[in-house]
């Protein structure tokens, strides 16, 4: 059972208590029973002879989310009496039996100060004291964290949220000038595994320090035969301290010439220069295929703001940003007439596992952005939510077809309307009713004319194949005028070339879901996903103009930018063709 499922399957038992899954991460379940499996540790009994309360859970069963719940219920005390005695506990009861102390371990984490260094600008670090490179800080969610944390973690790591109720003290090195490297920067090892045990309490992970010979790269001790130590730079307490820092590194002093060094201490020295590089080897590419990369993500950061134009949250170039935003009240902010008055129309399509041909629902979920302009957006757009109109299609033939082996199928549970059926042989010439004769009367001569379409997808790619298996061609559609995927926004969002499920998008945005993987509530979501995508896009950028107002620095000006930045005065150009949003590329 996958994770999701399962994690959904733990709401539904828990009736009225199913928020208290709220943030649970049932990978970290099947890890640990994983591990129990391969360490023998399933059969651990009690001193009394009784078998542990978690020693039979298996994952994949149904039982074993009733297992789950019932020791979620148990108070802590319940819980050290049932735990008291166990001659060896197993993985998965390990990390239940710890879930109670996250709150309590967080407040003590963030309560910690460092002692001051006693250094001033440029003095020397202690011998033997452990450092860790600034870009192996930054990078540590996409090269040493898992696909199923990465998504997760990676807001974690973006220069805002690094100084988060956090201090970090800032040294420097200078590089010899025929490495061609511009000045490194460190912080203590002690630093940033304080950061990771932070993390872990908050979302319940177990980010470490990674093994082998990476663990040397976050444990760097200089000064090998006298070669130069990292100095002191400065303490730094929020963005703005950090890129004023920096921009201040003073020139290289005298006692750091390498030519005083003897040859091994220059070596070793050079060896630990290269190793504070963030590249990860099976990462490096050709200097083509970067550029292919940098310019998706541009791509897609390009879609958001069309996409906020449409929905009147961003203004075409040259108007002005005419999205205004009180200090704390969103539901405040004053939009723009939506451009061109689009009709956003998301599809999902729900295909038989066991054969991917054969289609069994459609769902489709339809904005009319001509309604959007008179309601007050809301906290993160949510007001628009309601404006949103649904069907759920089954195919008629294909009816007896349902899912329960990689997703559990929720057919029967459409929560917008009532569910159709219709004959395969009719699904496209309904799908054409919907988006190729949609039209609009044109407010000077009075007549019918085609309405601009916009499609989204949550991975465009699948859902337009699937379209064509019951005859429909989204590129033969006359007034589509591009199609957005929600799962590419997301990345952009969250700076990650790893994608997310839309549950996960979902969370991400604080949109309560249920019955995923039914096709009609998908769409649906679908949509409510690019709205709420489109709105925190906006959200940080009107933050970011406010910061750079005050004084602050964006982050974006110094970190390495990859395409995940292109201007706040920018609009996203002009709407890509078919062949190009399928391919994630676009030109303004």
């Amino acid at each position: 059972m996958a994770d999701e499922d399962f994690l959904r399957y733990l709401r539904e038992i828990s009736g009225e208590d199913a928020a208290v899954w709220d943030g649970f991460d049932p990978s970290s379940w099947r890890h640990a029973l994983e591990e129990s499996a391969v360490e023998g540790l399933e059969g651990a009994e009690s001193a009394d002879g009784a078998s542990s309360p978690l020693q039979d859970l298996a994952y994949s069963s149904d039982d074993s989310a009733e297992m789950i719940l019932n020791y979620h219920k148990l108070t802590a005390a319940e819980r050290a009496r049932q735990n008291h005695g166990v001659s060896k506990l197993s993985k998965a009861r390990q990390l239940a039996s710890e879930e109670v102390a996250f709150p309590h371990k967080l407040a003590e984490l963030e309560a910690v100060k460092w002692e001051e260094t006693g250094l001033g600008l440029g003095g020397r670090s202690a011998d033997g004291e452990l450092f860790v490179p600034w870009p192996l800080v930054e990078s540590y969610p996409d090269m040493f964290v898992g696909k199923a944390n990465s998504v997760r973690a990676a807001p974690l790591f973006t220069l805002d949220a690094l100084h988060e109720k956090r201090v970090w003290d800032l040294y420097y090195i200078h590089c010899p000038e025929d490495m061609q490297m511009d000045p490194v920067i460190f912080v203590p090892t002690y630093q940033f595994q304080h950061l990771l045990d932070v993390i872990n309490a908050k979302l319940e992970t177990r980010f470490t320090i990674p093994p082998g010979s990476n663990k040397e790269r976050f444990m760097m001790s200089f000064g090998t035969e006298k070669s130069p130590l990292p100095r002191f730079l400065g303490r730094s307490d929020s963005a703005q301290t950090f890129k004023a820092l920096c921009g201040a590194i003073p020139e290289p002093h005298p006692d750091d010439d390498l030519s005083k060094v003897p040859q091994l201490g220059v070596e070793e020295f050079r060896k630990l220069l290269k190793r504070t590089r963030a590249d990860r080897k099976k990462a490096k590419r050709s200097d083509r295929n970067r550029l292919k990369r940098i310019e998706a993500h541009k791509a897609w950061g390009r879609s958001i703001k069309r996409v906020q134009r449409y929905l009147g949250l961003r203004a075409r170039a040259g108007d002005g940003m005419a999205a205004r935003l009180t200090e704390s009240d969103f539901s405040r902010l004053i939009i723009n007439e939506p451009e061109q008055f689009v009709l956003f129309v998301a599809i999902d399509i729900e295909a038989w596992e066991q054969d991917q041909n054969l289609i069994t629902e459609i769902g489709i979920a339809v904005l009319d952005t001509t309604e959007v302009k008179d309601i007050a957006p809301g906290e993160g757009c949510q007001n628009w939510f309601p404006l949103i109109e649904a069907r759920h299609i089954r195919v008629k033939e294909n009816s007896w077809a349902t899912n329960s082996r990689f997703v559990r199928g929720c057919a029967d549970h459409f929560s917008f309307g009532t569910t159709e059926f219709v004959r395969e042989s009719d699904i496209a010439q309904l799908l054409k009713g919907v988006i190729d004769d949609a039209t609009f009367v044109d407010r000077v001569d009075g007549t019918k004319k085609p309405r601009p379409v916009v499609l989204v997808f949550h991975e465009s790619s699948s859902d337009i194949k699937y379209l064509k298996s019951v005859s429909y061609y989204v590129e033969a559609a006359r007034n589509v005028i591009e199609v957005i995927d929600t799962r590419t926004m997301h990345q952009h969002l969250v700076r990650s070339n790893d994608s997310a499920s839309l549950a996960n998008v979902l969370g991400h945005l604080g949109i309560p879901c249920q019955y995923l993987h039914n096709a009609g509530n998908d769409a649906v979501y679908t949509l409510q996903a690019m709205i709420g995508l489109a709105a925190k896009k906006l959200e940080a950028s009107l933050q970011r103009r406010r910061d750079k107002t005050e004084g602050h620095i964006p982050y974006a000006e110094f970190k390495q930018k990859e395409g995940w930045t292109s201007g706040e005065d920018t609009d996203g150009g002009y709407a890509v063709g078919l062949l190009d949003a399928q391919l994630g590329w676009g030109s303004e």
